[in-house]
């Protein structure tokens, strides 16, 4: 996966987000699409909008926590 591909999210790692201080509107869930903005050496930045382009919320997720939206 690269800088702009767009995905989905499949799992989450345990409880990681569980009680996290969420900075956006609400912290990650299966099922959402997103938007990888950064590579990184193990993990992606990722951020999902809503209908009206405002960040939903804006995460590292990792490469087994994410799958190719196909779009």
């Amino acid at each position: 996966m690269k800088q702009f591909d767009v995905v989905k999210v499949t799992a989450i790692r345990g409880d990681r987000f569980a009680g996290a201080e969420v900075f956006d509107k609400r912290a990650p869930a299966v099922g959402d699409v997103g938007t990888i903005l950064e590579v990184y050496a193990s993990a992606y930045e990722v951020e999902c909008s809503d209908s009206d382009g405002s960040t939903v919320w804006l995460e590292a997720m990792y490469r087994d926590e994410i799958e190719s939206a196909g779009t």
